[in-house]
């Protein structure tokens, strides 16, 4: 086989193997800071997420929270969207608690990328978890918080979480939400396709060199 077509066939099926590994395409990607790596864009829904943890620590929709959905284009997620983005992208974890091995590894997908709000101790290790608030209401005075927990070497997703308007803690911030403008580079499927029809005209051109 002609050398050039050799070495293109095996970029070729290197991109085909990246492309079946990819994830369901969740990036992270600054805030305000180089490497604050606060802001996740989800390139499936175009949106981009704010972790919970750049809002922890205040209370539902104060003057904090607000100025950061006035200044910066935000909006609340439902709590319908954050079950979505959870299951979607963290293979749909246990929501029981004390959830299990799978529910573990879930979690430590999702703090990779979101981080950890709180890590306190609960028993005898540490208790990582990450709640952020959504715009359901949960009740008269409150709203339903959804996030990530481990308790030693399991793990589940917390849902519904009634969570009064007027309590902080450290474990729970906001979950804001906004459309990303961001355009996106090819998706590595589509540079596959294009490295098909590459490969096919490379085929062409070396097929008429020897004729």
């Amino acid at each position: 086989m002609h050398t050039f077509l050799r070495t293109f066939l095996r970029t070729f099926l290197i991109a085909g193997a990246v492309a079946t590994t990819a994830s369901a395409g969740l990036l992270k990607q600054d805030f305000l800071t180089p490497n604050d790596g606060l802001l996740i864009r989800d390139t499936v829904t175009n949106l981009e997420w704010l972790t919970p943890v750049y809002t922890r620590g205040n209370t539902y929709n104060n003057v904090f929270v607000q100025g950061v959905l006035s200044t910066y284009g935000f909006r609340y997620a439902t709590a319908t969207e954050v079950t979505s983005m959870v299951n979607t992208n963290f293979g749909n974890p246990t929501t029981v608690a004390d959830g299990n091995v799978a529910g573990f590894n879930s979690a430590a997908a999702f703090f990779a990328l979101f981080g950890v709000a709180e890590n306190v101790f609960c028993g005898a290790g540490p208790c990582p978890r990450t709640q952020g608030l959504t715009s359901t209401p949960g009740g008269t005075g409150s709203h339903l918080g959804f996030g990530m927990i481990q308790l030693g070497p399991t793990g589940w997703f917390i849902t519904n979480n009634n969570w009064p308007d007027s309590f902080a803690d450290l474990q729970m911030g906001s979950w804001l939400v906004r459309t990303s403008t961001v355009t996106d580079t090819p998706e590595p499927g589509t540079m596959v396709l294009m490295g098909a029809g590459l490969m096919g005209l490379a085929w062409r051109r070396v097929s008429g060199t020897r004729r």
